[in-house]
């Protein structure tokens, strides 16, 4: 794949206050998927999807693998991938979004161990998973069962989704075999992982590459190199693509006008705000606010610039 350009889309879910699972099931997800495995997305949240039937391949960044009925797929949030289905045959996938962020902190809060929770997150982000359910027996009966759970909405499904959600997490921590050293396994993943918390906590605030490439520790050449090859796209894309992150939830959730909602998100004026958001939605601030489409929910894709290499 390498030299060929790739669109690269960022599509957005609303998780709902207080939840930790938004899961698309049912029969309209019976569908063709795909018609271009040139064309990629990533999600804000850790996606599962189960394949039931169906045939086709799987794109997870430059790794391309066939997938059937019986398969799950587990892709961390920012990794690009895509579904596309035989000769534009119907496959039926279901899909789940997990808010693993809030389960880390939630397990923190209750392990009587020092938990480090920035290492155990970038050990679950660093990586794809794709497997037939027989492979790995434990995480597909959680999963299944958490999307059991989500479909019969049974008395206090909310708590045994939490307790369900520990147990994926500590199932996949062990299949990436997270006592053994993880940066042995991809150093380069490791290497920007201060950058991309630095991000979520400063996308507010004037970002420079170099800053980032400081809390690293690595040269800015360097960093812009490593963190294209790990992310597949640019350091300003991924600040922008925060940035608008942010934007999207204070635009459905609060009543601030467009000046304020671009100063708290780091543009330093609103045109600025504006043509970034236009860039990567296709619309207006003001015209993706008024889109009952973007709520409960509903997925909202960024379209940013093709890139190349990859």
């Amino acid at each position: 794949m390498a030299g060929k350009k790739k669109k690269l889309q960022f599509r957005y879910y609303e998780m709902g206050p207080n939840k930790q699972v938004l899961a698309l099931l049912g029969e309209d997800w019976r569908r063709p998927y795909g018609n271009d495995l040139d064309v990629l997305h990533f999600h804000n949240y850790m996606e599962v999807g189960i394949c039931y039937e169906g045939e086709g391949e799987s794109v997870l960044r430059e790794y391309v693998t066939p997938f059937e009925g019986g398969c799950i797929v587990i892709v961390p949030p920012n990794y690009p991938h895509n579904n596309v289905s035989k000769d534009g045959s119907v496959a039926f996938w279901e899909w789940m979004y997990f808010d693993i962020e809030s389960v880390l902190q939630e397990m923190k809060e209750m392990s009587c161990n020092k938990l480090d929770v920035e290492y155990m997150q970038n050990a679950l982000y660093d990586s794809a998973l794709f497997f037939h359910q027989e492979e790995y027996q434990k995480i597909s009966q959680i999963i299944l069962e958490i999307r059991r759970e989500c479909d019969k909405k049974a008395y206090m499904y909310q708590e045994k989704l939490r307790s369900l959600l520990q147990g994926f997490v500590v199932e996949l921590l062990r299949i990436h075999n997270v006592n053994v050293e993880m940066s042995r396994k991809n150093p380069r993943s490791f290497q920007i992982a201060p950058a991309l918390t630095y991000v979520k906590k400063h996308c507010s605030e004037e970002i420079r590459i170099r800053d980032l490439a400081d809390v690293c520790n690595i040269s800015e050449s360097h960093f812009r190199r490593i963190f294209q090859e790990c992310m597949n796209m640019t350091p300003n894309d991924y600040v922008n693509v925060a940035r608008i992150h942010k934007a999207s939830k204070l635009l459905l959730k609060s009543h601030a006008t467009m000046e304020e909602i671009a100063y708290r998100v780091g543009y330093s004026n609103v045109s600025t705000f504006n043509r970034n958001f236009k860039k990567m939605i296709g619309m207006t601030p003001y015209q993706w606010k008024r889109s009952p489409d973007n709520y409960a929910g509903q997925m909202l894709d960024f379209k940013i610039s093709a890139l190349k290499g990859w």
